[in-house]
């Protein structure tokens, strides 16, 4: 488990291109991830790499809330393994690798997160970890 470099990136959106969340472009937002943003008013994103013999093929992302703030909750997202690897516990790790870097590194309070609810093995991962079911949401789309 490592934090990942600019250097990463060509890797990091290579392993996104398996996600079924919205296509971003790293490169325009490279401050928000390995940039100079004031901590103080703005989140700052760290991405986690798991690596498999020196090959990124699991990554997850640690949204940090500006410091200061009232509560402390970090966010989760974009917890993506690489269909080659998957069912060998690299989610598992990665989280576990987050939680006790939010916690010891970063005095977390809590972290959030959101996933889908035919994602049957990621809620089974994350209720395994601790996470607790908070509410669920409804999501409507009205095509035009």
């Amino acid at each position: 488990m490592r934090l990942a470099t600019p250097a990463d990136i060509e890797q990091i959106d290579y392993l996104d291109s398996f996600s079924h969340s919205p296509t971003r472009s790293i490169h325009r937002e490279i401050e928000k991830y390995f940039g100079s943003v004031d901590p103080s008013t703005h989140e700052y994103t760290l991405i986690f790499l798991a690596e498999v013999n020196g090959v990124a093929c699991a990554k997850a992302e640690l949204m940090l809330p500006p410091t200061g703030t009232s509560e402390q909750v970090g966010y989760v997202k974009r917890v993506i393994v690489h269909p080659d690897q998957r069912k060998q516990g690299l989610s598992r790790l990665l989280m576990q690798h987050i939680i006790q870097f939010a916690r010891e590194e970063r005095h977390i309070e809590a972290i959030d997160l959101i996933v889908w609810e035919s994602n049957v093995p990621a809620i089974q991962l994350y209720e395994s970890l601790g996470f607790t079911l908070q509410h669920r949401e409804l999501y409507y789309r009205l095509r035009i």
